[in-house]
Order: C-alpha cells, then structure tokens, then sequence
C-alpha cells in the first residue's frame, strides 16, 4: 500500500510505535475448490509505515439517478465520472482527511463483487523508464471503490479498471483481486499504462508479498484462455530487451522485474507455501521465484488463514525470536492497520453473497470478525472517526491490546492469540449456524434478509468488543 508518511499524535495508555517503514501488504487468495466451504477467499493486509493508523468499516448506500457526480482523489484532484446510477458497497476506509484520500481497502457490492485493492508493487528502473507512471493518475487511493461502484459481475469489474488505467494511466504498481460468484481474476498494473489480467484457477492457492508474480503468458492468449493484457506490452518487452521468454511464452514477473526477488517479498512468499503447501517446498532460497499459484495439501479455511496472517516464520530457520533473523519481514507484522478475508458462496443470493472477515490493527494480537454482504449499516464502535486515540473506535480498542501484548511478549501474547483464536471458532460456527437464516429470511424479502444481516453483524461486533 502506497500512502504519504504523516506522524501522527498518539498516546494508549503508554506509548504505540512509531514507524518509518516501507509500506507493503500481503496478498491470499484460495479458490472454491480448495476452500473448506467451496467458496472464494480474497485477502489482504493493509500494512502501513507507522503502527497507530485508524480504519472504519462503512456501508456506501445505493445511488440512483444522479447525475454529475464524480469520485475524487483528494490528494491530487485525479477524478473519475460516475454513471447516474452507483452500486451499494461496504468499505474499510481510512479515517477521514484531507491530504490523501479514501483508501477502501476492500469492497463487496450488492452484486457480490467482491475487490481488495491494492497490494504495492515496483519494477525495475529500465520498465519505468520505458512507460513511466501518469501524474495525477489511479491510485489505490480511490481504485476500489471506483470499481466496485459500477461492476456487476467480476469479468465487468477487471474490464472497468483496465479501461480506467487505459484512460487515464496509473500513478502506481498495483496488484489487485477481484471475485464474483462464478469467477475469480488478479490484475497486475505495471506501469503507467501496462497491465496483464489472469483468470485465478479454482483449485489453487496464493500467497504473495509486494512483488509481481504472474509468470508465463502466451501473447496470443484472449480473455477467454483468461488472459487481458496491455496493447503493446510484449511488444515493448522486446524492444528494451527486458523480455524473459520460455520458446514463445514471455515470464510476465522475471521480465518487468529484470529477473529480480526482494527477500522481504518472497519470504512471504515462501512461508505461504510452507504453512499451505508444505509437501511441495523445501528451505527458503533468496532470490528464487516462487509460483503464484499451487495447490494446497488440503482444504484451506477462513481460520487457517486467519492463522496465516499471525505468522512471525515461527518453527523455521528465518524466524525473527532467533538471533540475527529479527530484521526479516513477516505476515504478521506489527504494522498492519486492518486485515479482511472476503469469502463468496457461490449459492446464496449475489446480494449477501459474501462474508467479510475484518481485523483491525495487526493479526497476531487481534480478532477477526464476520458480517454478511448485505449489511446496510455497521456497528458504532467502526465508525469512529479521527486520527488520535479514541477509546469508543473499533481499531482502538483492538490496537490496545495489540500494543500491550507487543510491550511484554513473554506474558501476554500467547494468552492473547488463545482467546481470540477460540472466539473466532466460536464465530465461525455461529456463522454457518446463521447461514441457513440468512437464507430463509432473504426469501421472505430482501427487507427482512438486509434487517437481519445487519442486526447480526452489529450484535456480534458489539459483543467482540467488550472483550477489547
């Protein structure tokens, strides 16, 4: 995630810490097929520079018939058009400001189209050079909901973001995931205006870092071999000499990124692998290029997941408690503001199509809490707004405890992860047990299922919280 270094005035009952760190992210995805309850999972950490970053989780309203109104970038006056008509989303938003916008983290949408964006990423000196960044252009900023604003299906949703990066060209490197119930695409922007889309196979898995990891790619691939890309991409591949080809195919990944890994890329990259598939990788390798995608040596649940986004590299040779490997990045850093794992059923009505698993404040040390799509409202406590420390926010509260346990590891932590690991179980059944509800009450109408999706999520969020 890309966003200004700001310092902010904060105090918790004692000092939080500060931070001037490179911003990054971790991306996961797990297709249906492998996915415990046969459904999609998108997700993301939202890691930023310094460890106090308040976040809110809001539902965007519907909007019909009115005309004239734009989305705005704040920070650099970049605006998209919006049709009269827009789409109800939920959102993960930064606290308000005026120096650098929205930021959504993620969004599903009455449709069940499902978006996290973005997960940052950089190219070698040479692609850049070759097709530098537009400014002002897109940024992560407002890109999601820009997206999910307008999308009705998931194939509409990664064709309105390349038209937009087409249009108007990209400020940033971005990979993003977008889902729908049938389907699931990643989108790798690589320049200001250079992108290739892929289709996400449905009986794999993925974790990455901030890096690009799309390999092999057929330039005469079409859309319907699941593959989008850029007008003139191979083309300019070839004419810098940045192209890494196997016989026709060119490495998407090896070539913008001049045949380069970063470790604190690809140790997550790794770990990923060691945690989901551990049957198929050995000790870590600096500077190896690890596949995007791979398939798990088994079904692969929400709560699994959860667990992923705490790993420190504990029980292997890079993990930071042991002397000389502190400094190495982690998943489950201390950094991260919200992380969320969207999963999509692909049976239930496309308007609660979804669940959202939303932590606030760093995994290790925090508690993911579920809310169906088709919520209309959120609790109070997400709503908070502000920069500073308020002791009635949601990312407050669970930053709090984050902080108190980081302070004194040996006493607090393992307690800390315990319990909510045990209220997360507890969650995750109290789930499947509403499911069918959910269900019977979106038959009746979609009155009744919005009242009672929303009611539930506010009630289970409150009842979280006075734990926090």
């Amino acid at each position: 995630m890309k966003k200004c270094f700001r310092i902010l005035s904060v105090v918790l009952a004692g000092a939080m810490l500060l931070s001037t760190s490179a911003l990054a992210c971790t991306g996961v995805y797990v297709g249906k097929d492998v996915s415990d309850q046969g459904t999609y999972i998108i997700a993301r950490s939202e890691d930023q520079a310094q460890s106090d970053y308040n976040k809110m989780f809001m539902v965007q309203p519907r909007v019909e018939n009115v005309p004239g109104r734009v989305i705005l970038d704040t920070a650099t006056g970049f605006e998209i058009p919006l049709p009269d008509t827009t789409y109800k989303y939920t959102y993960v938003p930064d606290y308000t400001r005026g120096e650098d916008g929205m930021y959504p983290g993620s969004c599903t949408n009455e449709y069940g189209v499902s978006i996290t964006g973005t997960v940052s990423t950089s190219t070698c000196d040479a692609w850049r050079e070759a097709d530098p960044f537009i400014e002002p252009g897109l940024r992560e900023a407002i890109l999601a909901a820009a997206v999910a604003a307008v999308s009705t299906t998931a194939r509409e949703a990664v064709d309105v973001l390349l038209e937009y990066v087409d249009t108007y060209g990209s400020e940033e490197g971005n990979t993003v995931m977008i889902n729908d119930q049938d389907e699931a695409w990643i989108v790798e922007i690589y320049s200001g205006h250079h992108y290739c889309a892929m289709k996400m196979p449905d009986d794999k898995v993925a974790v990455y870092g901030n890096q690009n990891m799309i390999g092999l790619v057929d330039p005469s691939a079409t859309p319907e071999d699941g593959y989008i890309y850029s007008d003139g991409l191979f083309e300019l591949l070839d004419s810098t000499g940045l192209a890494v080809k196997e016989g026709e195919l060119y490495h998407l990944a090896r070539s913008v990124d001049n045949n380069q890994r970063s470790d604190s890329n690809n140790m997550r990259n790794w770990v990923g692998m060691t945690l989901l598939a551990p049957s198929q990788v050995g000790e870590y390798e600096s500077g190896t290029f690890y596949p995007l995608f791979y398939q798990p040596d088994g079904k692969v649940s929400v709560l699994d997941l959860m667990e992923l986004y705490r790993n420190r590299l504990e029980d292997t040779p890079l993990d930071v408690t042991q002397p000389g490997q502190e400094g190495n990045r982690v998943i489950g850093t201390q950094k991260s503001s919200q992380i969320h794992l969207i999963q999509t059923f692909p049976e239930w009505p496309a308007s609660c199509s979804a669940i959202t698993w939303l932590c606030l404040g760093n995994a290790e040390h925090s508690v993911f809490i579920p809310s169906f799509s088709g919520i209309t409202d959120t609790a109070a406590a997400y709503q908070v707004d502000g920069d500073t420390y308020d002791g009635d926010g949601a990312f407050w509260k669970c930053k709090r405890i984050c902080t108190l346990a980081e302070q004194d590891r040996a006493t607090y932590s393992q307690g800390v992860r315990d319990f909510w690991s045990q209220q997360e179980g507890l969650m995750y059944q109290e789930m499947v047990d509403a499911a069918p509800i959910m269900l019977e009450q979106y038959g009746t109408s979609s009155q009744d299922g919005e009242e009672y999706v929303t009611q539930l999520g506010k009630d289970m969020a409150e009842r979280t919280f006075l734990y926090a």
